[in-house]
């Protein structure tokens, strides 16, 4: 893979990356509630969700799954009812922001692992933009498995840093001016913009 493709690809997936999307706002939630260190198993989650998916399009089975009607729509509902239940969860479950070290986080580093690695696995932004870059960045004279592999793990070391970004951010914002109430707000947003979110796919779905 020539240079020039694999920087164009970086490029193209880091906009793909920063844009606003479930990952981020749940990173953000997370890291607003915990602070940056908590929420590294949240980032890591979703960067294992992301390589899945870009090893199944590298196998071919993504591709699969895209030109089976049925497998695709089963695939996409998936995706809208894990997005509009923790949408929904957001909004009705009251949530509380840890502020000192020496308050008790009842959430689990394997939760926001599961958390973050279920809304990869289910959301097809990431699926979609495999599937439309790695046949433009391919080149089938050389052994597609390495060239795969580079390609998955760029996307998801660029995850990881924007994720890592986002996570600093909100613990600044954090210390210096959240409250339980602001969060609150912020966190019923998150929750209103998930099922905006679930509702784009449903309406592409239908």
């Amino acid at each position: 893979m020539a240079w020039a493709i694999w920087l164009s690809y970086a490029t193209i997936s880091a906009a793909n990356i920063v844009t606003p999307g479930p990952a981020n706002l749940n990173t953000l939630r997370r890291a607003l509630q915990f602070g940056f260190a908590p929420v590294l198993p949240t980032i890591f989650g979703n960067a294992l969700g992301l390589a899945i998916g870009g090893i199944l399009c590298a196998g071919g089975v993504a591709a699969f799954v895209v030109t089976s009607e049925a497998l695709w729509m089963t695939f996409r509902w998936l995706g809208v009812m894990y997005l509009g239940g923790l949408g929904l969860k957001l909004i009705l479950k009251r949530e509380s922001i840890v502020l000192g070290a020496g308050t008790i986080q009842h959430i689990s580093p394997q939760t926001l692992f599961r958390e973050a690695f279920l809304l990869a696995v289910t959301n097809p932004k990431a699926l979609l933009f495999y599937l439309a870059l790695f046949p433009q960045a391919l080149d089938p004279s050389r052994s597609l498995w390495p060239q795969s592999i580079l390609l998955v793990l760029t996307y998801c070391s660029l995850s990881i840093l924007s994720l890592s970004s986002y996570a600093l951010l909100a613990e600044k914002v954090r210390e210096r001016f959240l409250t339980q109430a602001r969060y609150d707000v912020f966190r019923v947003c998150s929750g209103l913009a998930l099922l905006g979110f679930a509702l784009m796919l449903a309406v592409q779905a239908s």
